[in-house]
């Protein structure tokens, strides 16, 4: 079976897939920032299979170097995690999008010298292929995988944690894509993006991730991850959604169907669903939890 690497191993999305990559007979190399962490570890050397199959690395996006090691000898690379956040330890780069994008840019120069990748498949977010036309006055009709948000506009409930996030997942997406452009003869693999949703559903984490207590700041009244939510709705007209295992799904269908999926970018999601509509869903189906968040 193939030998994969997944970055940020012991997230809420990159844990699902581990699993599953180990169910499937996978040799997985996990990255995590910190080996050190026992609570993260042995989540994962816990998992069925870790035991013969799972080897950890420590690897930090803010030092890209750190990454070839858990690279090397892999057919499949899973860019799983980006930080949310800027590390105010780093004085390498000024923010997040420059710490991403020179990090992107030396992946692909990594998985290149490995001689053994085949294809790169990021975790990427809907919230950089918006329908906003460039001017910010209104959507275009359809939303595809030509979509690019337009960045230095003044969307609704943004403010300088959104603002950042979202331009370091465009440009760091947009890094990776271009890679895909080059002349096939000096293309030593393939990219894919997959868009997600809002993703929901079960973890094997022992706490509420960041996505889950967007899907919960309805009940929860938590004012930054319930503006978040309100920011996807102004930025993509909607609220896509989609649950965790369909996202690990996606993941290895790109990887064992390689023939059938095309290089490039995937939108990813069960359902374009609004604010209104979730809290009526959770009105109708918890009609004993109070809602601290009426849209």
């Amino acid at each position: 079976m193939s030998r994969v690497c997944v970055t940020g191993a012991a997230g809420y999305i990159a844990s699902w897939l581990v699993k599953k990559l180990l169910e499937r007979g996978c040799t997985v190399h996990g990255t995590l920032r910190n080996l050190g962490d026992e609570k993260k570890t042995g989540l994962l050397r816990g998992l069925p299979g870790a035991a013969e199959r799972l080897v950890l690395f420590e690897a930090d996006i803010y030092d890209a170097a750190s990454f070839e090691p858990a690279i090397q000898g892999c057919e499949f690379v899973f860019l799983v995690a980006t930080p949310l956040q800027h590390s105010s330890g780093s004085s390498k780069y000024k923010d997040t999008t420059e710490a991403i994008e020179d990090a992107m840019r030396a992946i692909l120069q990594q998985c290149e010298r490995s001689k053994t990748v085949r294809r790169v498949i990021s975790t990427g977010s809907v919230i950089t292929a918006s329908p906003l036309r460039e001017d910010g006055e209104g959507y275009i009709e359809f939303v595809n995988e030509s979509c690019w948000t337009p960045l230095g506009l003044p969307f609704d409930h943004s403010n300088e944690f959104m603002e950042e996030y979202l331009s370091s997942k465009c440009i760091a997406e947009k890094e990776l894509v271009k890679y895909n452009d080059r002349p096939s003869e000096g293309r030593a693999f393939e990219v894919v993006v997959l868009l997600l949703g809002l993703v929901g559903g079960d973890t094997l984490l022992p706490y509420i991730n960041e996505s889950q207590h967007f899907m919960l700041s309805p009940f929860t009244g938590i004012e930054p991850y319930h503006n978040a939510l309100r920011f996807t709705q102004a930025l993509v007209g909607a609220v896509p959604v989609v649950h965790v295992d369909d996202v690990c799904e996606a993941h290895v269908y790109c990887m064992e169907r390689q023939r059938d999926v095309a290089a490039g970018r995937y939108l990813c999601a069960t359902a374009h669903t609004n604010m209104q509509d979730l809290v009526e869903h959770y009105a109708d189906k918890h009609p004993e939890l109070k809602l601290a968040r009426k849209e």
